[in-house]
C-alpha cells in the first residue's frame, strides 16, 4: 500500500519543488515577513491539533487512512509541530556513535514505527495568487503526503524544508490533508547524529500562495571594498511562469536602511516570458559608507523585491533582511570587517525537556539572551540546519553561526565488516 521509498537510496524526494532561498511572499511589501510571517496575506499556517494514530510497525498499517471519508474515530489527537515520543507514543532513545538499530543499509527494521496524521482545513483560492505550495519545515525521518485523497509526494531529510506544489489538489472550502511519518528510513544512516532520536512533524506546516508568474528564487551576495567605504549587493532573481505568456513585467529592487529610507534601487525588465519558462535577472545595489553587520553591531538593511506587471501594478512582494559584512581568512585567522574575530561559541541542539525538537520562537529567544548575557558570540547548529526563525534572530540580535548539514554517519565506523557500505 505504501511505496518503499524509505528504503530506496535512489529516492530522496517525490513531487517536491527544487530547493530555493527562504522567503514568504505577499501582495505588498512588509517589514515583518520573517519574524511575523503570519502577517502576510499569502501565508496560511496549518499548525494545530491534528488527528493522529501510532503504529509500532509500518507493516501494521493496513488501511488507506488518507482517503476522504475514512473513519478516523479511533485516532487520537496530537499537536503539530511536536514529536510523538513526548506525547506518550514509542520511547525515548539516545545514541552517540552507534546506529540506533541493527545496521543493514539501506534497509531499516521491520519494527519501524510510524504515525498517521489527519488534518482538515479551509482554503479559499486567491485569484491574484492562484498557485499554492505546501511547506513542511521539518519532519523526522521521512513522510508521505496526500491531499483530498490524492498522493502528493514523499520526502526525507529531517531538518530541511520540503515544498510541494499542491495547486491542482486544493479545492475551495474544506480540504483533507493526510501525512504518514516513519521513524526510520535509509536516510537515518546518514542522519546518525549524537542526539535523542525523536519523530514526527516537528516544525511548522503552512501554505503559501503566488501568482502564475512569480519570483521562485533569490540569491543575494555582497562585496565590500578593502577600506569598507563602499559596498555592492548583487541581486539575482529567478522568475517562473506557469500561466499564459506575460509581456513587459519587471522586477524592482529597493535597499532600505534602518531609518526606512530607500538609499538605492534598480529595475529589471523581464521582457516576454512564455508559459512554462523560467528566466533569470541580475542587478546590483550600491551603498556608500555602509553600516556593516557584526555580532557586536548587527546592522541590517531591508531588500524589497517587487514583481510589477506592464501596467505598474505590484503582483508580488518579498522582503529580505540583509547584513553587509566583509569576511576574510588571513594567516589562518578570520577577519570580519577588517577586525580579527575570536569565536566564543556553543554547540546547540534543538532539544527541550517538554517540547523535544518542536522549538517555538520564544524558546529560541531565551537561548539567545542567555548566550548574549554570557559573552557567547557564535552558535554551531549541532548537527543540522535549524529553524528559519532561528537564523532571523541571529541576524537581528547579532550572533555568528556555523551552520551544519544534516549529515553524520560515524556509526559506520563501528561496522568494519560491512565492506560494501564502507566503500
Amino acid at each position: 500500500m505504501i511505496p518503499h521509498y524509505y528504503e530506496d537510496p535512489h529516492t530522496l524526494h517525490v513531487g517536491t519543488m527544487p530547493n530555493r532561498a527562504y522567503y514568504i511572499p505577499a501582495s505588498r511589501r512588509s517589514d515583518a515577513l520573517v519574524e511575523h510571517r503570519e502577517t502576510s496575506d499569502r501565508f496560511q499556517l496549518l499548525n494545530g491539533s491534528w488527528k493522529f494514530r501510532y503504529y509500532a510497525s509500518i507493516y501494521d498499517l493496513q488501511d488507506a487512512f488518507y482517503e476522504v471519508g475514512y473513519d478516523a474515530s479511533a485516532f487520537d489527537s496530537i499537536p503539530v509541530p511536536s514529536v510523538w515520543q513526548n506525547h506518550g507514543y514509542d520511547h525515548h532513545q539516545y545514541t552517540n556513535i552507534r546506529y540506533p538499530f541493527p545496521a543493514d543499509p539501506p534497509y531499516v527494521p521491520k519494527e519501524n514505527p510510524c504515525g498517521a496524521y489527519l488534518y482538515d482545513f479551509t482554503y479559499q483560492k486567491d485569484a491574484a495568487a492562484p498557485r499554492a505550495f505546501l511547506n513542511f519545515e521539518g519532519v523526522a525521518s521521512c513522510f508521505y503526503v496526500w491531499l483530498n485523497g490524492q498522493f502528493v509526494g514523499y520526502s526525507q531529510v529531517a531538518h530541511s524544508t520540503s515544498e510541494f506544489d499542491v495547486t491542482k489538489f486544493l479545492q475551495d472550502g474544506t480540504n483533507h490533508l493526510a501525512v504518514l511519518v516513519l521513524k526510520w528510513c535509509d536516510g537515518s544512516y546518514m542522519e546518525d547524529q549524537d542526539m535523542f532520536r525523536l519523530s514526527g512533524i516537528h516544525r511548522d506546516v503552512y501554505l503559501i500562495g503566488v501568482p502564475k508568474m512569480h519570483v521562485r528564487d533569490v540569491i543575494l551576495k555582497s562585496d565590500v571594498s578593502d577600506d569598507l567605504k563602499t559596498a555592492t549587493i548583487q541581486v539575482k532573481t529567478e522568475l517562473t511562469n506557469k500561466g499564459n505568456t506575460v509581456n513587459n513585467s519587471k522586477i524592482r529592487v529597493s535597499l532600505i536602511n534602518n531609518n526606512k529610507i530607500c538609499i538605492d534601487k534598480f529595475e529589471m525588465n523581464a521582457g516576454k516570458v512564455k508559459s512554462g519558462e523560467s528566466i533569470y535577472l541580475d542587478g546590483k545595489l550600491s551603498v556608500q559608507s555602509p553600516n556593516l553587520w557584526s555580532a557586536e553591531i548587527p546592522n541590517l538593511y531591508n531588500i524589497d523585491i517587487e514583481l510589477i506587471d506592464e501596467y505598474g501594478v505590484v503582483k508580488e512582494a518579498l522582503t529580505q533582511r540583509y547584513g553587509i559584512r566583509k569576511i576574510e581568512l588571513r594567516n589562518k585567522k578570520i577577519y570580519i570587517n577588517n577586525q580579527l574575530v575570536i569565536f566564543k561559541g556553543v554547540n546547540r541542539h534543538d532539544t527541550h525537556p517538554r517540547l523535544g525538537k518542536a522549538i517555538p520562537a520564544e524558546i529560541y529567544m531565551k537561548d539567545l539572551l542567555l548566550m548574549k548575557q554570557n559573552n557567547i558570540n557564535t552558535v554551531r547548529t549541532s548537527h543540522y540546519p535549524n529553524d528559519v526563525k532561528f537564523y532571523a534572530m541571529m541576524d537581528y540580535y547579532g550572533m555568528y553561526v556555523m551552520d551544519e548539514a544534516d549529515l553524520e554517519c560515524h556509526g559506520n565506523r563501528e561496522l568494519p565488516k560491512i565492506e560494501s557500505w564502507a566503500a
